[in-house]
């Protein structure tokens, strides 16, 4: 059965990536790669928690990475609502490996009876280095 938690609603501010997901022949790892240039230009001007918005915006897939704290210097926002997370603890050595656990989350999530996934988007908390801490939207079922 898969772990969850309420959470209040949250704005992080930051730096959005589109990530172009048409079909390179890179696959995931393609995919893994635009992240870790992202998180290389973004991720430094970050000083307090790290937080990662994977999701789909106007059909196309962005990559927001920041923070609560609000800033002139973040042109960038997403909200994300008050309701049940499905949340992962996970373990990394790289980004493809992280995006390699993260689909295994999605197919758990898929699998289980009690809840099902609710929205186009994820929560990628960071707690320390190499690891995180995935916090998908459900509802009971």
């Amino acid at each position: 059965m898969v772990k969850t938690i309420e959470r209040e609603s949250m704005v992080i501010h930051g730096w959005i990536t589109t990530l172009d997901t048409s079909d390179s022949g890179e696959g995931l790892i393609g995919i893994s790669q635009q992240k870790m240039r992202a998180k290389e230009e973004y991720a430094s001007k970050i000083e307090e928690d790290l937080f990662v918005v994977n999701a789909l915006i106007d059909g196309d897939q962005c990559y927001l990475i920041g923070n609560k704290d609000l800033t002139k210097t973040r042109p960038s926002e997403i909200l994300l609502p008050a309701g049940t997370y499905a949340y992962f603890d996970l373990d990394y050595q790289d980004q493809v490996e992280l995006d390699q656990e993260i689909s295994k989350c999605y197919g758990e999530l898929m699998q289980d009876e009690t809840v099902k996934l609710l929205g186009n988007y994820n929560l990628e908390e960071y707690t320390a280095v190499g690891k995180l801490r995935l916090y998908l939207p459900v509802q009971k079922k």
